[in-house]
């Protein structure tokens, strides 16, 4: 995901609010390591799996299946 799309709708009304979270931004950009194999996101391919995680997320809106 674009970071634009993340941050797209924070809005800072203090400038040392600002400066802080780009030197944060900064300072993580400088540490950027390889994802470990448990860092990593995959492909869920159980059927079973994917029908119980789409019933959760219905469920939070109201949406019984």
């Amino acid at each position: 995901m674009a970071t634009s799309s993340i941050i797209e709708n924070i809005r800072v009304n203090n400038p040392m609010v600002l400066e802080e979270y780009v030197d944060a931004m900064e300072e993580r950009a400088k540490n950027v390591h390889p994802r470990t194999e448990n860092e990593r996101s995959g492909v869920v391919t159980d059927r079973e799996r994917m029908k119980k995680f789409m019933a959760k997320v219905l469920a939070k809106k109201g949406i019984s299946v």
